[in-house]
């Protein structure tokens, strides 16, 4: 990618999250990044992945913790709002798979 960007706060909740989505979904991403990103979200036995997948599911759960308009800079969605394309992300990534709270309640 040819343009900068600010460095994720390592310690921020959503650090794994923001850092994938900026490498993968990216604008200026090549053109098979997206593919291997859904190729990487099946590696069940990944740790990186596996914090991706559980901060994907607490951004989805309550978007209004996501730092700022971090996500927005680092992918430059177009679909409206952080929550829309989190969801989007979601259902690529892992299909019809529920996201599930930490008690075990299920969002839509």
């Amino acid at each position: 990618m040819g343009q900068e960007f600010p460095p994720t706060d390592p310690d921020s909740q959503f650090a794994t999250l923001i850092r994938i989505a900026r490498t993968y979904c990216h604008p200026e991403a090549d053109e098979e990044a997206y593919d291997a990103l859904k190729r990487l979200a099946q590696r069940r036995e990944d740790q990186e992945m596996s914090t991706f997948k559980n901060e994907l599911r607490r951004a989805i759960q309550d978007p209004a913790q996501l730092p700022g308009n971090e996500l927005f800079r680092a992918v430059q969605y177009d679909d409206g709002s952080a929550e829309k394309f989190l969801r989007r992300l979601w259902r690529d990534l892992y299909g019809d798979e529920p996201v599930e709270s930490g008690d075990g309640e299920q969002s839509e």
